[in-house]
């Protein structure tokens, strides 16, 4: 099956839970943005084309945690990211490739998503990365604390 290529001028929705955001600045910390797993080459994603910030936030009460509880969407943000700026304004670049989810049968713990990609490439945990990722992106769904600054 041949997928889709994501435009640059598209952008993707990162998920954050509130203990990856700096109680300091209220932006994401660069551990937020760490390839899953943190041995793995990529971080998932949402792409627009296919989902809004809101429907990428609320996919996440439908995937279970390990004990059989769904996941709480309300204490996960949403930062959004330019598709062309991370190909090409950061070091060290990433790649954003489409890669839906699609379980036939559904799977129980893992919801089917459309709009599921990765953003592939080495991310290093640290300041300078984190300060380039939060010049090409901004909060799509903030937490309270940034809800007058939006």
């Amino acid at each position: 099956m041949l997928l889709e290529k994501i435009n640059d001028f598209h952008c993707v929705f990162v998920r954050i839970h509130k203990d990856f955001i700096s109680k300091q600045d209220s932006n994401p910390k660069a551990s937020a943005f760490l390839n899953t797993p943190k041995d793995g080459d990529n971080l998932s994603c949402d792409w627009c084309k296919y989902c809004s910030s809101e429907s990428s936030r609320q996919l996440i009460g439908k995937q279970k945690r390990a004990d059989g509880t769904f996941k709480n969407p309300d204490v996960f943000f949403i930062w959004k990211l330019g598709v062309y700026s991370l190909r090409n304004d950061i070091v060290p670049q990433q790649e954003v490739v489409y890669q839906p989810i699609d379980f036939n049968p559904p799977n129980e713990n893992i919801p089917n998503n459309l709009a599921h990609s990765i953003i592939i490439g080495q991310k290093p945990n640290n300041a300078e990365f984190r300060v380039a990722l939060l010049k090409i992106g901004k909060w799509a769904i903030p937490p309270p604390s940034q809800q007058n600054n939006k």
